[in-house]
């Protein structure tokens, strides 16, 4: 039985074939539902985009298929982040346009999940009057039950409960039908970072039992053909803590997975980075040469204030037994620039820290305050204008450690899965990310070629700061030839 994403309270799906028309028909309670079409917006973190293939997957149920155009949608949902301003800015704008839509089709509906939903949804019911139902984290798994209400005539609903169970028992849900897969192995965070809504939008920590997520992987490498899972989680590093399990005794079990190439995860927390992960590290073959790693500042009297639980020698200590274990680990962070009343000594100690770590990437922002958080109260002479040069100066100093990062690439040979293509300067190349996450273009041996998750071999021939170009090798089709021997 799975819970935690939000129980099933509504009638189930029943599906037919219409015999007038041939086409498939779906009832759910005593409501038809003909075939239609979901537009859907994700904003925020690879968490957000599982989710977004979890609901999607659901409403295949409700016989919704996605379209990439919102003119043509009959259901426009959007997954919000209360993380950034930015993807707050711009679902709001998104939201406020999807009235028009809605005067256009009048029997549309309009709703809305996520972190945002799950703090602020009956607010956004009263504020945005075309909105028809808001949800949060964790009633997910319920959304054809939303719909469902919405069709049978109830509008202007939010639901976000949560989940009160004490195990966290799901299965990964996907549609997209590429060889990589986002696995969710914890929810929730205990942190309670001063800048951080996180607790407050998906609660407490909740693992996975370990044996279940193996279960998991396993049916989707044997029966959805996947060779890449990033194992996911607000804090995946605190993975089975309550269940005297950990991340890196999963990492070792999904090792011994046939047909499993690569293993990634995201997001980590220095303060939780045990010797046992750092040994799996060495130990793994199947395991990323890459490793995120938010540090969000360089200096301890930010950190203190951030309540971030270690010291920048702390962080330091750990990418040296990293790098120790793996000397082919690439790291890479976050850092929140401009916290309230970083002093120029403080916002310096961030630029020494970059040149100690030799980050291959970084994620910078300003500090933009959240709501309820402990950081949103605390006072702060910093003005936007100082937040924004400071951010604009991190970024250029650390675009210079890259350059030279990447200028020792040159010659050396790597492999990718590619994932797509680019438009550079009106030539067509190739992409994809190594082992290390680390992107590659590549020009194409025939204009026609086709290289869609392909595994290949590519020699880099020159790089920029954030990537890199490279030369085909080999071709090894949609399956490597054991690319972690």
């Amino acid at each position: 039985m799975e819970t935690g994403l939000g129980a099933r309270n509504g009638p189930i799906e029943k599906s037919f074939i219409d015999p007038q028309t041939g086409k498939k028909m779906v009832q759910k309670g005593d409501i038809l539902f003909p075939p239609r079409k979901v537009w859907m917006k994700t904003f925020g973190c690879q968490m957000n985009y599982h989710d977004t293939e979890r609901i999607l997957f659901h409403l295949k149920d409700l016989n919704f298929s996605k379209t990439e155009d919102r003119e043509d949608a009959d259901l426009i949902l959007f997954n919000t982040c209360a993380i950034r301003d930015l993807s707050n800015l711009k679902f709001y704008s998104q939201l406020g346009e999807a009235k028009h839509n809605k005067k256009k089709k009048k029997d549309l509906v309009v709703g809305v999940g996520g972190c945002v939903a799950q703090t602020e949804g009956k607010e956004l019911i009263k504020k945005f009057k075309h909105l028809d139902f808001a949800f949060g984290t964790d009633v997910i798994d319920s959304i054809n039950d939303m719909v469902y209400r919405t069709y049978a005539g109830e509008s202007k609903f939010k639901v976000n409960a949560w989940d009160r169970s004490d195990n966290f028992s799901i299965e990964t849900k996907i549609t997209h039908g590429s060889p990589q897969a986002f696995v969710n192995i914890i929810k929730g965070c205990n942190k309670y970072c001063s800048y951080c809504i996180v607790p407050y939008t998906r609660g407490k920590e909740k693992s996975r039992r370990l044996s279940e997520v193996v279960e998991d992987v396993k049916k989707l490498v044997r029966y959805q053909g996947i060779q890449e899972i990033t194992l996911l989680g607000q804090n995946v590093n605190s993975y089975g803590k309550e269940n005297g399990e950990s991340l890196a005794k999963l990492i070792m079990e999904l090792e011994k997975i046939g047909g499993l190439e690569l293993i990634r995860y995201t997001t980590s927390h220095p303060y939780d980075v045990s010797d046992e992960l750092i040994k799996a590290h060495g130990l793994s073959k199947k395991l990323s040469n890459h490793l995120h790693l938010p540090v969000q500042s360089g200096s301890n009297a930010v950190l203190q204030r951030m309540l971030r639980e270690y010291t920048a020698e702390h962080f330091l200590g750990l990418c040296a037994k990293l790098r120790k274990s793996n000397p082919n680990i690439v790291l890479s962070t976050d850092i929140i620039v401009g916290f309230p009343n970083e002093t120029d000594k403080e916002y310096q100690a961030t630029l020494d820290l970059l040149d100690k770590a030799q980050f291959d990437f970084i994620y910078s922002y300003t500090f933009s305050a959240r709501a309820g958080t402990k950081a949103a109260v605390m006072e702060d002479f910093l003005t936007n204008e100082v937040r924004k040069k400071r951010l604009h100066n991190l970024q250029k100093y650390q675009l210079g450690i890259q350059e030279k990062i990447r200028r020792g690439l040159v010659g050396k040979t790597m492999r990718v899965l590619v994932d797509g293509t680019s438009n550079m300067k009106g030539i067509k190349k190739w992409k994809g990310r190594t082992n290390c996450n680390r992107i590659i273009h590549f020009i194409p041996e025939l204009p026609e070629s086709n290289y869609q998750w392909h595994w290949v071999d590519l020699k880099i021939t020159s790089t920029t700061p954030l990537s890199c170009n490279g030369d085909l090798v080999q071709d090894y089709g949609r399956i490597p030839q054991r690319i972690y021997e």
